[in-house]
């Protein structure tokens, strides 16, 4: 039998996987930084029906995942 998928986490995961498809990776530092703010997110996705409240607030030039484990998308992980 297979499981229903939520729809709130497929649009969660389309949203990040916008954000890291858009983002600068420098292995100097070991971060994943983000290019886009969270309004460029909304203008790219366009759609009706989006949860506005599953996009995170981002900004441009924002650490999103660091090697130290500070980045602004792994905070709410820990």
């Amino acid at each position: 039998m297979v499981h229903k998928r939520s729809f709130d986490k497929l649009q969660h995961r389309i949203v990040r996987n916008l954000i890291f498809k858009n983002a600068y990776i420098d292995k100097y530092r070991g971060e994943i930084v983000s290019r886009i703010s969270r309004l460029d997110v909304l203008s790219l996705l366009n759609c009706e029906g989006l949860n506005v409240s599953l996009i995170p607030e981002v900004e441009k030039g924002e650490v999103l995942i660091d090697s130290r484990g500070k980045g602004s998308l792994q905070q709410n992980a820990t």
